[in-house]
């Protein structure tokens, strides 16, 4: 198996969400970003730094 094999684990929420907008998103590939996801990226990378 290779990294296309698999499911994003996030397609599970949207999906449970809207199976229509999941297959938009992780399909058909219509997902832009906005002002919102972009900021929502930058705080979560965030989380992963670690600093004293």
């Amino acid at each position: 198996m290779n990294a296309a094999d698999y499911i994003p684990i996030a397609s599970l929420n949207h999906y449970a969400y809207c199976p229509h907008r999941c297959w938009r998103m992780f399909c058909a590939g219509e997902f832009i970003d906005n002002q919102y996801t972009i900021e929502g990226t930058s705080l979560h990378e965030r989380v992963h730094t670690f600093s004293e």
